[in-house]
């Protein structure tokens, strides 16, 4: 998987990658596009939004093994936040990195800080190594730094303390997740998430 900065113009989006799987257990992709865009199911006033977003959802969807959007909806919300954010990690080789070579080692230092060094430090060690990415503007990697940084909190990776401060948050994992994506060979997911390995 190449790296995309298209990271700048999408959202977590939670809630809409649970209704979006809970229609595919009945309808096939291309109906549940249609409905999509018929109903308006994400709310967004521009076609093309939605477009976009049903596009990047889909992806995400199809990064997860059957097992995972099964969990999807017996587990918690807390735990389901997670999966969504893993679909992310899953179609999306910058955030995973960013999380694996980031995230996890803070972690596994048992660092409490998120500091906005650590994302400068990251970007310009991608910069290097990728000729795309030393291509991409400072306003394109700013965004990309707040649309991660927002994933962290949706997820509940990190939480926000006064001002501009966030702490880093362990989660708790669920133990039918740590089985499901041991089981479906996606374990490089859960220890980005714990600072395992």
């Amino acid at each position: 998987m190449d790296y995309s900065a298209s990271g700048v113009k999408y959202l977590l989006w939670f809630m809409e990658t649970r209704e979006t799987v809970r229609l595919l257990k009945d309808h096939s992709p291309e109906e549940v596009r249609q409905m999509v865009l018929e109903k308006n199911i994400y709310q967004q006033k521009d076609r093309r939004r939605i477009i976009n977003e049903y596009g990047c959802i889909s992806r995400r969807i199809d990064a997860m093994p059957v097992k995972l959007r099964d969990l999807l909806f017996r587990a918690d919300i807390g735990t389901s936040k997670l999966i969504v954010f893993i679909s992310a990690m899953a179609s999306d080789r910058l955030l995973f990195e960013l999380v694996y070579e980031v995230y996890r080692v803070r972690i596994r230092l048992g660092e409490v800080e998120w500091a906005d060094s650590a994302l400068n430090i990251f970007f310009s060690a991608k910069a290097e190594q990728s000729e795309l990415i030393a291509g991409w503007t400072e306003a394109t990697i700013k965004k990309l730094k707040g649309t991660y940084t927002k994933f962290l909190l949706e997820a509940g990776l990190l939480r926000k303390e006064g001002g501009r401060s966030k702490k880093i948050v362990r989660p708790f994992i669920d133990q039918d997740l740590r089985q499901v994506l041991l089981e479906e060979s996606m374990a490089k997911y859960l220890y980005a998430l714990t600072g395992e390995q």
